[in-house]
Formats: C-alpha cells, structure tokens, sequence
C-alpha cells in the first residue's frame, strides 16, 4: 500500500483510539517558515492570530484544533518590505497525521529606470551590475531588464561602446541609490554629438 494511503488510515486509527478512551484528536496548525528576514509578519487561522520574529524557520499556533475542523492559515499581515506566501494552509483536520503548511518570504523588488535624451540612433547598453539593457535609438525613456531588491544598492552605467557619432552619460546624482519601496524613475541619459 502507497504512503499516501497510509497517513489518512493513520489518522482515522489515532482518532478511533482517542474516541474510544473518551477524548477527542486535536491538532497543532503549524508549518515552516523560509527566507523571513524582517519583522513585522503576523500569520491567522481565522481569529487565532500569530506573530512571527524575523529569523524564525517555524511557527505553531497557539490554539489547537479538534478533528474533522477546517483551517486555513493566511498572512494577516506582511513583514516590512517583504512579500510572503503560503501553501498547504487549509484544510480539514485530520486528513493528515500533521497540518504543516509552508511559508515563503522575499525581499520585494523594484524597477529601476528613467530618461533618455538625444538618442538618435541606435547602440545605447546600460549597465547594472551584471544586467545589460540595450535602449533603442528616439527613446525617451527606459526600464533596465530586471529588478532590484530592497535595500540592495544600483549603479546604472553607460556602455564603454557608444553609440555611433554619439556620447552618452548618466547625469551625476541620478544614476545611483539603494533601492526603496518603490520604482525608481529618476535616472537621466544625455546623448550629445561625440
């Protein structure tokens, strides 16, 4: 008989034993937790709320459930400049010996991009570190490929190979920062006649 077979036959066995001692099966609502690292996360399984402290790789609600009630476990709210998700959050009690579910934290990231003047032909290759974005000539704007993480720094450069006939550079104050909560837009290119 498959594993998979196995667990709900488990189940129903262990609440067949407590029935017949007088008591009732109950259940822990927990789960793993990956990549929090800031504060601020607080999970729900309906009004039984749960704070959870950056750094923690684990999480049990306070409550336990009896066989047989629905749970559902959701983000109540997420930690400060992250996004985190669930799987395997709801469910019936004792369809399985354990409830886990999963939890997944990452940094929320962000465009970085701006203006572009005098491109008037093509060849333009910004740089961001290892991300490379080629900008097509009467452009006025752009969007580097990618995204930046929060809290993480960008440089945006110019290629070495310019453009034909053209001289182009990211005007200084614009072209760098640690990213924020929210797109950056504020980059400016200026292509003069080389």
């Amino acid at each position: 008989m498959k594993l998979s077979c196995l667990r709900p036959l488990a189940a129903l066995l262990l609440t067949l034993g407590l029935a017949a001692c007088g008591g009732k099966a109950s259940y822990d609502v927990s789960g793993t937790i990956t990549g929090l690292n800031n504060e601020g996360l607080i999970l729900a399984n309906g009004s039984d709320t749960l704070p959870v402290p950056a750094g923690k790789t684990s999480f049990t609600f306070g409550k336990r459930i009896d066989y047989g009630t629905d749970y559902n476990i959701t983000v109540n709210k997420q930690p400060a400049h992250m996004t985190c998700g669930i799987s395997g959050g709801s469910g019936s009690a004792g369809h399985y010996i354990n409830i886990s579910a999963a939890v997944t934290c990452s940094q929320n990231r962000y465009t970085v991009g701006g203006t572009v003047s005098g491109l008037t032909v093509d060849g333009l290759v910004l740089i961001n570190g290892s991300t490379t974005t080629t900008v097509a000539k009467d452009a006025t704007t752009f969007t580097m490929s990618g995204s930046v993480a929060y809290g993480d720094t960008y440089g945006i450069s110019v290629s070495e190979t310019q453009p034909k006939g053209l001289k182009c550079s990211v005007q200084p104050g614009t072209g760098g920062g640690t990213m924020g909560e929210a797109n950056v837009t504020t980059v400016q290119i200026v292509c003069n006649p080389a």
